[in-house]
């Protein structure tokens, strides 16, 4: 090979790896609805506030039996997440929301609704009815055994 062919060979190898490496080429999950049994996707800024709501699509709610009756909800900006529950028994679970809610750290931390309504601040208990799911201000909850998913509409 000559100079010039094995200098073009360089810069084609060594742009094949910088594409590689770059964080533009990490794997990317595949397309669907989201398990409600799963993680929530990546946590979004719900306000100026600070407060950051993880986050949820609108999905349908699966028949999980759950072991708690109660769960309380939990809001500090400096803990991780900013938003939590307690349950009766003890147990902390992930809070995802439905992107019409946001949350505002004027005053007390409070969870307004997609109407500006107060939905949750920090001490609200959700009470789970028998056979039954609960409602926060009217908006659906659906419960799992390691997260509630607060949605703005009932699933389908």
């Amino acid at each position: 090979m000559t100079y010039s062919t094995r200098t073009l060979m360089s810069v084609l190898v060594l742009g094949v790896l910088v594409l590689g490496c770059s964080p533009g080429a990490a794997p990317s999950a595949s397309p669907g609805a989201p398990s409600l049994s799963t993680s929530a996707g990546p946590s979004q800024p719900a306000s100026a506030s600070g407060i950051v709501l993880q986050r949820t699509e609108q999905a349908g709610c699966d028949t999980i039996g759950v072991d708690y009756k109660s769960a309380t909800i939990r809001i500090d900006v400096a803990s991780e997440p900013d938003v939590w529950a307690d349950t009766d028994t003890g147990k902390k679970l992930a809070v995802n929301w439905t992107d019409g809610f946001t949350a505002s750290d004027a005053g007390a931390p409070v969870i307004n609704g997609p109407k500006g309504e107060e939905v949750a601040r920090d001490g609200t208990v959700i009470v789970v009815p028998a056979a039954a799911y609960p409602r926060l201000v009217g908006y659906f909850v659906c419960l799992a055994p390691d997260a509630l998913y607060i949605q703005e509409t009932d699933p389908q």
